[in-house]
C-alpha cells in the first residue's frame, strides 16, 4: 500500500511537471527587448600577488588613477561584438601590446575556460570571464608580482 502511494505521488509529480514545461512562453523574449546595447565597466579591484599575499591586496583604493578606467562591451543580438578600451589616468597599460582606440570588433570565446574576450581581428585576448566578472591579469616591471583587475558594471 504504501509502495502504491508513492509511486502514484512520484507519477502525478512527473506529469505535473511536464505540463507546466509544455507552456514555452516563459522563455520566450519580448518583442520590445533591445538586442543591441551597450555595457560600461570601471575597475572593481586591482590586486597586486606575491609569495606572502596569494589572495592578493587590492591597491583599487590605493590610487585615484584606477577610477578612470573604463571598459565598454558593446552587444548585437545579444552577443558581444565589440570592445572600447579606455585606460584613463592610469599610468601603466596591463598589455604587452597597444590596444586600438575606439570601438574594436571584439568577441568573447566560449570554447575554453576561462572565457576569453578577444579581438576579431588580431585574436589578441583583452579579457577573461570566470564565475561571471570579467578580469585582466598582468606583470609589471618587478618578475615577483602578479596583478589583476577585476570590473564591475557602472551607470553613466
Amino acid at each position: 500500500m504504501m509502495r502504491k502511494c508513492a509511486l502514484t505521488v512520484t507519477v502525478v509529480s512527473v506529469l505535473l511537471a511536464l505540463a507546466s514545461c509544455e507552456d514555452d512562453s516563459r522563455t520566450k523574449m519580448l518583442s520590445d527587448y533591445h538586442s543591441d546595447f551597450d555595457i560600461n565597466y570601471g575597475l572593481f579591484h586591482v590586486y597586486q600577488y606575491d609569495e606572502v599575499n596569494i589572495n592578493g591586496i587590492d591597491l583599487a583604493s590605493k590610487f585615484d588613477f584606477f577610477n578612470t578606467f573604463r571598459l565598454t562591451l558593446h552587444y548585437t543580438d545579444n552577443e558581444i561584438s565589440a570592445v572600447t578600451f579606455d585606460n584613463g589616468d592610469v599610468p601603466f597599460s596591463p598589455y604587452s601590446y597597444e590596444i586600438p582606440s575606439g570601438k574594436v570588433d571584439a568577441y568573447l570565446n566560449t570554447n575554453v575556460l576561462p572565457n576569453e574576450l578577444r579581438l576579431t581581428d588580431s585574436e589578441k585576448v583583452i579579457a577573461y570571464y570566470v564565475n561571471g566578472e570579467f578580469s585582466i591579469p598582468f606583470k609589471l616591471d618587478c618578475p615577483s608580482l602578479d596583478y589583476k583587475y577585476t570590473f564591475k558594471s557602472i551607470q553613466q
